[in-house]
Protein backbone atom coordinates (compact mmCIF):
# COMPACT_ATOMS: atom_id res chain seq x y z
CA UNK A 1 0.00 0.00 0.00
CA UNK A 2 1.70 3.31 -1.41
CA UNK A 3 1.52 6.15 1.43
CA UNK A 4 -0.88 7.87 -0.43
CA UNK A 5 -3.30 5.36 -0.06
CA UNK A 6 -3.00 5.13 3.75
CA UNK A 7 -3.58 9.17 4.07
CA UNK A 8 -6.83 8.79 1.55
CA UNK A 9 -8.10 6.18 3.68
CA UNK A 10 -7.76 8.07 6.92
CA UNK A 11 -9.61 10.45 5.40
CA UNK A 12 -12.74 8.44 4.68
CA UNK A 13 -12.58 6.58 8.07
CA UNK A 14 -12.74 9.89 9.92
CA UNK A 15 -14.63 11.86 7.26
CA UNK A 16 -11.99 14.86 7.21
CA UNK A 17 -8.83 15.30 5.33
CA UNK A 18 -5.25 15.27 7.37
CA UNK A 19 -2.49 16.58 6.23
CA UNK A 20 0.18 13.59 5.69
CA UNK A 21 2.55 14.31 8.95
CA UNK A 22 -0.52 14.07 11.23
CA UNK A 23 -1.48 10.76 8.97
CA UNK A 24 2.10 9.16 9.74
CA UNK A 25 2.64 9.78 13.05
CA UNK A 26 -1.04 8.87 13.85
CA UNK A 27 -1.38 5.83 12.29
CA UNK A 28 1.73 4.74 10.09
CA UNK A 29 4.40 5.18 13.23
CA UNK A 30 2.02 3.59 15.67
CA UNK A 31 1.01 0.21 13.16
CA UNK A 32 5.25 0.14 12.68
CA UNK A 33 5.64 0.19 15.78
CA UNK A 34 2.92 -2.34 17.22
CA UNK A 35 4.50 -4.26 14.10
CA UNK A 36 1.08 -4.57 12.29
CA UNK A 37 2.49 -2.70 8.99
CA UNK A 38 5.58 -3.33 7.41
CA UNK A 39 7.79 -1.06 5.20
CA UNK A 40 8.97 -2.34 1.96
CA UNK A 41 10.57 0.98 0.99
CA UNK A 42 10.20 4.52 1.39
CA UNK A 43 6.37 5.39 1.10
CA UNK A 44 5.54 1.99 0.38
CA UNK A 45 3.84 -0.51 3.01
CA UNK A 46 2.39 -4.22 3.55
CA UNK A 47 0.04 -4.37 6.44
CA UNK A 48 -0.63 -7.38 8.59
CA UNK A 49 -4.12 -8.90 9.08
CA UNK A 50 -4.88 -9.70 13.13
CA UNK A 51 -3.79 -13.48 12.79
CA UNK A 52 -0.69 -12.68 10.76
CA UNK A 53 3.03 -12.81 12.00
CA UNK A 54 4.45 -12.49 8.83
CA UNK A 55 2.60 -10.64 6.12
CA UNK A 56 1.61 -12.06 3.02
CA UNK A 57 3.72 -10.34 0.63
CA UNK A 58 2.42 -10.43 -3.47
CA UNK A 59 4.79 -9.82 -4.98
CA UNK A 60 3.07 -8.16 -8.42
CA UNK A 61 1.21 -6.13 -5.96
CA UNK A 62 4.46 -4.87 -4.84
CA UNK A 63 5.96 -4.27 -7.89
CA UNK A 64 2.89 -2.28 -9.07
CA UNK A 65 3.23 0.06 -6.64
CA UNK A 66 6.72 1.11 -7.36
CA UNK A 67 6.24 3.35 -10.05
CA UNK A 68 3.25 5.18 -11.76
CA UNK A 69 4.58 4.56 -14.82
CA UNK A 70 5.89 1.11 -15.73
CA UNK A 71 4.43 -2.36 -16.64
CA UNK A 72 5.68 -5.83 -15.52
CA UNK A 73 7.32 -7.49 -18.10
CA UNK A 74 9.21 -10.38 -19.34
CA UNK A 75 9.80 -13.98 -16.90
CA UNK A 76 7.52 -11.39 -14.38
CA UNK A 77 4.51 -10.98 -17.25
CA UNK A 78 4.88 -15.03 -17.74
CA UNK A 79 4.28 -15.53 -14.23
CA UNK A 80 1.11 -13.29 -14.39
CA UNK A 81 0.06 -15.13 -17.22
CA UNK A 82 0.57 -18.49 -15.70
CA UNK A 83 2.93 -19.50 -18.13
CA UNK A 84 6.03 -19.00 -16.42
CA UNK A 85 8.39 -22.79 -16.22
CA UNK A 86 8.94 -21.30 -13.23
CA UNK A 87 8.68 -19.37 -10.50
CA UNK A 88 11.68 -16.66 -9.89
CA UNK A 89 12.10 -13.94 -6.81
CA UNK A 90 13.00 -11.45 -9.19
CA UNK A 91 10.40 -8.59 -10.38
CA UNK A 92 11.09 -7.14 -13.70
CA UNK A 93 9.44 -3.80 -13.46
CA UNK A 94 9.81 -2.00 -17.31
CA UNK A 95 10.12 1.74 -16.66
CA UNK A 96 11.46 4.38 -18.92
CA UNK A 97 15.59 5.60 -17.54
CA UNK A 98 14.27 8.84 -16.07
CA UNK A 99 11.86 6.65 -13.81
CA UNK A 100 14.75 4.72 -12.64
CA UNK A 101 14.57 3.35 -9.07
CA UNK A 102 17.45 1.59 -6.94
CA UNK A 103 17.09 -2.01 -6.75
CA UNK A 104 15.58 -3.45 -3.20
CA UNK A 105 14.42 -6.69 -1.96
CA UNK A 106 12.05 -7.38 0.98
CA UNK A 107 10.48 -10.64 1.95
CA UNK A 108 12.98 -12.89 0.29
CA UNK A 109 12.08 -11.26 -3.26
CA UNK A 110 14.08 -9.15 -5.62
CA UNK A 111 12.72 -5.72 -7.51
CA UNK A 112 15.00 -4.80 -10.51
CA UNK A 113 14.34 -2.09 -12.81
CA UNK A 114 14.37 -2.75 -16.24
CA UNK A 115 14.71 -0.11 -19.14
CA UNK A 116 12.31 0.50 -21.84
CA UNK A 117 12.08 3.38 -24.45
CA UNK A 118 8.01 3.09 -24.00
CA UNK A 119 5.87 2.00 -21.13
CA UNK A 120 2.50 2.49 -23.26
CA UNK A 121 2.51 0.49 -26.53
CA UNK A 122 1.84 -3.37 -26.43
CA UNK A 123 0.89 -2.68 -22.41
CA UNK A 124 -2.50 -3.73 -21.23
CA UNK A 125 -4.13 -2.69 -17.24
CA UNK A 126 -5.55 -5.94 -16.01
CA UNK A 127 -7.22 -6.53 -12.81
CA UNK A 128 -5.59 -8.46 -10.24
CA UNK A 129 -6.82 -9.30 -6.78
CA UNK A 130 -9.17 -6.10 -6.49
CA UNK A 131 -5.91 -4.03 -8.11
CA UNK A 132 -5.43 -2.65 -11.39
CA UNK A 133 -1.62 -3.18 -12.88
CA UNK A 134 -0.12 -2.81 -16.07
CA UNK A 135 1.44 -5.84 -17.95
CA UNK A 136 2.81 -6.34 -21.31
CA UNK A 137 0.81 -7.90 -23.61
CA UNK A 138 0.95 -11.73 -24.11
CA UNK A 139 2.40 -10.63 -27.83
CA UNK A 140 5.01 -8.04 -26.06
CA UNK A 141 5.97 -10.88 -23.67
CA UNK A 142 6.42 -12.92 -26.40
CA UNK A 143 8.51 -10.81 -28.45
CA UNK A 144 10.36 -9.01 -25.57
CA UNK A 145 11.57 -12.44 -23.92
CA UNK A 146 13.09 -13.29 -27.07
CA UNK A 147 14.86 -9.75 -27.65
CA UNK A 148 16.34 -9.84 -23.61
CA UNK A 149 16.62 -13.57 -23.14
CA UNK A 150 18.26 -12.89 -19.88
CA UNK A 151 15.40 -11.57 -18.64
CA UNK A 152 12.89 -14.54 -19.42
CA UNK A 153 15.14 -16.80 -17.41
CA UNK A 154 17.76 -17.43 -19.89
CA UNK A 155 16.98 -20.07 -23.47
CA UNK A 156 15.76 -22.85 -21.38
CA UNK A 157 13.41 -21.20 -19.21
CA UNK A 158 12.32 -18.68 -21.96
CA UNK A 159 11.16 -21.48 -24.47
CA UNK A 160 9.94 -23.96 -21.85
CA UNK A 161 7.60 -20.61 -20.69
CA UNK A 162 6.70 -18.86 -23.89
CA UNK A 163 5.74 -23.00 -24.76
CA UNK A 164 2.42 -22.77 -22.35
CA UNK A 165 1.87 -19.07 -23.53
CA UNK A 166 -1.53 -19.62 -24.78
CA UNK A 167 -3.66 -17.55 -26.37
CA UNK A 168 -1.24 -15.67 -28.41
CA UNK A 169 -2.33 -13.33 -31.78
CA UNK A 170 0.17 -14.38 -34.31
CA UNK A 171 -0.84 -12.08 -36.82
CA UNK A 172 -0.13 -9.29 -33.92
CA UNK A 173 2.97 -10.97 -33.04
CA UNK A 174 4.45 -10.56 -36.22
CA UNK A 175 3.56 -6.90 -36.72
CA UNK A 176 4.94 -6.61 -33.40
CA UNK A 177 8.21 -8.08 -34.58
CA UNK A 178 8.47 -5.84 -37.65
CA UNK A 179 7.96 -2.22 -35.77
CA UNK A 180 10.91 -3.18 -33.05
CA UNK A 181 13.01 -2.58 -36.61
CA UNK A 182 16.12 -5.53 -35.11
CA UNK A 183 16.49 -8.21 -38.35
CA UNK A 184 17.88 -10.05 -36.06
CA UNK A 185 14.49 -10.14 -33.85
CA UNK A 186 13.06 -11.34 -36.59
CA UNK A 187 15.47 -14.17 -37.28
CA UNK A 188 14.73 -15.19 -33.16
CA UNK A 189 10.81 -14.60 -33.28
CA UNK A 190 10.23 -17.12 -36.53
CA UNK A 191 12.85 -19.62 -35.41
CA UNK A 192 11.12 -19.85 -32.18
CA UNK A 193 7.47 -19.83 -33.80
CA UNK A 194 8.76 -22.81 -36.30
CA UNK A 195 9.91 -24.77 -33.26
CA UNK A 196 6.84 -24.13 -31.19
CA UNK A 197 4.30 -24.88 -33.99
CA UNK A 198 5.45 -28.24 -33.91
CA UNK A 199 5.93 -28.49 -30.34
CA UNK A 200 2.96 -27.30 -28.37
CA UNK A 201 -0.99 -27.08 -28.61
CA UNK A 202 -1.27 -23.29 -28.29
CA UNK A 203 0.97 -22.78 -31.43
CA UNK A 204 -0.09 -25.73 -34.01
CA UNK A 205 -2.59 -23.31 -35.19
CA UNK A 206 0.55 -20.79 -36.55
CA UNK A 207 -0.55 -19.54 -39.76
CA UNK A 208 2.44 -20.67 -42.39
CA UNK A 209 1.24 -17.01 -43.87
CA UNK A 210 2.85 -14.96 -40.46
CA UNK A 211 6.02 -17.30 -40.96
CA UNK A 212 6.14 -16.57 -44.65
CA UNK A 213 6.07 -12.83 -43.69
CA UNK A 214 8.67 -12.53 -41.20
CA UNK A 215 10.87 -14.32 -43.57
CA UNK A 216 10.41 -12.25 -45.98
CA UNK A 217 11.97 -9.22 -44.32
CA UNK A 218 14.92 -10.70 -43.82
CA UNK A 219 18.19 -10.45 -45.74
CA UNK A 220 21.80 -10.99 -45.50
CA UNK A 221 24.50 -13.15 -43.97
CA UNK A 222 23.31 -15.78 -41.10
CA UNK A 223 23.86 -14.75 -37.59
CA UNK A 224 24.53 -16.62 -34.61
CA UNK A 225 21.51 -17.28 -32.68
CA UNK A 226 24.13 -17.03 -29.31
CA UNK A 227 26.38 -14.77 -29.84
CA UNK A 228 29.81 -16.59 -29.73
CA UNK A 229 28.04 -20.03 -29.95
CA UNK A 230 28.59 -21.58 -33.41
CA UNK A 231 25.99 -24.30 -34.29
CA UNK A 232 23.88 -25.94 -37.52
CA UNK A 233 22.80 -23.09 -39.81
CA UNK A 234 19.37 -23.37 -40.10
CA UNK A 235 18.83 -22.06 -43.88
CA UNK A 236 15.34 -20.61 -43.64
CA UNK A 237 15.77 -17.95 -40.88
CA UNK A 238 19.66 -17.46 -41.40
CA UNK A 239 20.84 -18.36 -37.98
CA UNK A 240 23.37 -20.51 -36.62
CA UNK A 241 21.45 -22.46 -33.63
CA UNK A 242 23.72 -24.06 -30.93
CA UNK A 243 23.97 -28.14 -30.64
CA UNK A 244 21.08 -29.08 -28.92
CA UNK A 245 19.27 -26.21 -28.74
CA UNK A 246 15.57 -27.82 -29.31
CA UNK A 247 16.90 -30.35 -26.05
CA UNK A 248 15.75 -26.58 -24.39
CA UNK A 249 11.97 -28.19 -24.34
CA UNK A 250 12.31 -31.13 -23.46
CA UNK A 251 10.58 -32.32 -20.02
CA UNK A 252 7.59 -29.95 -20.79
Amino acid sequence: MLFDEIVDLAAKLTGRRADASYVYGKYVQRLLEKGRLRRVRRGLYVALSPIEDEPFVDKLLVASKVRSEYFLGFHTALEFYGSAYSVHNDAYICVKPENRFEPFEFAGMRFKPVFVEDVDFGVEEKEYRGHALRVSSKERTFIDCLDRVEYAGGWEECLKSLQSLGGLDFEKTAELAVEYGSEALLRRVGLVLELLRGRSIFYEHLPEEVLMKLEDRISGQPRYLVVGVSGALNVRWRLYVPEGFEENLRGV
